[in-house]
């Protein structure tokens, strides 16, 4: 008899332990219960928790063993993402057609030191670009001299798919995410906060939306209403096409349209590093690269007194810092005729003097191939193509164009000049093969090659270092003799 209450007592400790307890529930789990239509729970394959618990926030399809909830999710639902238990390690909003099915947005432990914006994508959005925006004043960015800068960097801002430029008192916004269309009017609502911006200007980034499950229709019905007006960014230049070649009239009038070939282009004026810049807000990219502001800056300090070749050039900005730092001649080459004009619009707006800089309209390689049987040399020569490798799949072909346009660059470098050579590839910096790349470019013009710097895009371009796929320019300066 004196038995039983023992027995009793483990009876009931093992019933007790094979209960889920109310202790255990996360968070997260807590507040999906009060969500009034519920949350699906997209639950991971055993051993792929880690790689997402550490941070990387793009679920692959591959890593997903089921997904509960009825009904199922559809693409820009919120949804927990769970190991194998079930328990949930954060959330983020889901994709049925994406090879990323999720894109994780906040982590269980982040929500449970701060619930603010657990399961809220609103408020997520609101937190994490007033975030960006005081590290950028941290950073000094705008200021009298730079108002050009990255204001949102996808995953370095933890803002997966949506890219934010600030041109002076224009924010371009690039959309890779069909969660980022859903969520415009939201985005557009916080940068539209920003003292300092008064246009917001919505550029998708189509083909890769479409792979996202955005129906392309949809996307021209949303922006038809959303080209860039005119908006009072400053004094620039409005140009008239005349029939015969390039010949414009140049009228102070605060436009920001340009017109180029018979096509309006809308316009603004920046600042970066104290020199100023008229751009294409219709332009490549976002209409400005200024992931490569300290790069600009660092030929500016080494160009005194030096002949410069910027091989494409776009609209002129290491010609221009070249030019400011005391290069004695430079020469610009791109094949944009828009491009162009906005580089040589940008050399009146500078006061340069126009002898002491040029822009052709010419084949970089084509280019580089004349002035080697014309036995041209320059001090410095700057090589910034365009993305040769997209993907991974074509990457030993664009290692082949990288090699043989560096090659080239090499042997239009006086023995003993400086070469900056650039990758905005990202398949090539995540490889690690650019470095072998400039020492086949270099065997093949017969010149030895030394690394005397290394750099990637600017400090207002942040990279997570769980998603090191974040990681796409590669700017190496290398001594050629």
């Amino acid at each position: 008899m004196k038995q039983l209450p023992t027995l009793l007592m483990k009876s009931l400790s093992l019933s007790v332990c094979s209960l889920p307890a109310a202790a255990s529930t996360t968070t997260l789990q807590q507040i999906a219960l009060h969500q009034p239509k519920g949350v699906a729970k997209v639950v991971l394959k055993k051993g792929k928790t880690q790689l997402f618990k550490d941070g990387n926030p793009m679920v692959y399809s591959g890593a997903v063993d089921r997904i509960i909830g009825r009904p199922p999710p559809k693409t820009g639902d919120v949804v927990l993402v769970a190991d194998g238990t079930e328990k949930p390690i954060g959330w983020g909003m889901y994709n049925s057609v994406s090879m990323f099915c999720v894109r994780l947005m906040q982590l269980e432990d982040e929500a449970t030191s701060d619930s603010s914006c657990a399961l809220n994508m609103e408020k997520l959005i609101e937190t994490r670009i007033d975030a960006a925006v005081e590290m950028r004043r941290r950073l000094g960015l705008p200021s009298v001299h730079t108002n050009a800068y990255r204001l949102i960097n996808s995953e370095g801002d933890r803002l997966s798919g949506l890219i934010i430029d600030v041109f002076g008192g224009v924010a371009v916004v690039a959309s890779s995410a069909a969660w980022v269309e859903k969520y415009k009017s939201e985005i557009e609502a916080c940068i539209k906060k920003i003292n300092y911006i008064n246009h917001v200007n919505w550029r998708p980034s189509v083909d890769i939306l479409k792979e996202d499950g955005v129906n392309e229709y949809d996307l021209n019905k949303m922006h038809s209403s959303t080209c860039p007006e005119r908006t009072k960014c400053g004094w620039v230049g409005a140009y008239y096409l005349l029939q015969l070649g390039w010949n414009y009239t140049r009228r102070n009038v605060k436009f920001t349209d340009l017109l180029i070939l018979g096509h309006v282009v809308p316009i603004c004026q920046i600042v970066e590093n104290e020199i100023v810049y008229t751009i294409s807000l219709k332009g490549q990219k976002t209409g400005f690269y200024a992931d490569q502001r300290e790069n600009r800056q660092f030929i500016s300090r080494i160009s005194d007194g030096q002949k410069v070749l910027d091989i494409c050039c776009y609209s002129g900005g290491f010609a221009l810092n070249a030019v400011r730092g005391g290069a004695l001649n430079v020469t610009g080459i791109d094949t944009s005729p828009l491009a162009l004009e906005l580089a040589k619009e940008n050399v009146v707006l500078n006061n340069i003097d126009p002898g002491r800089i040029s822009f052709l309209r010419e084949d970089a390689t084509e280019f580089m191939k004349g002035a080697l049987l014309r036995n041209e040399s320059w001090d410095i020569v700057i090589i910034d193509p365009p993305k040769l490798a997209p993907t991974k799949k074509v990457l030993h072909s664009a290692s082949g164009m990288y090699r043989n346009l560096n090659s080239l660059a090499m042997q239009l470098t006086k023995r003993g000049g400086l070469l900056m050579t650039c990758s905005c590839s990202g398949a090539v910096t995540q490889s690690g093969i650019f470095m072998r790349i400039l020492q086949g470019a270099a065997s093949m013009a017969g010149r030895r090659i030394t690394v005397l710097r290394q750099a990637g895009a600017a400090c207002d371009h942040p990279i997570d270092p769980s998603y090191p796929e974040g990681a796409y320019l590669t700017n190496i300066l290398l001594r050629v003799s």
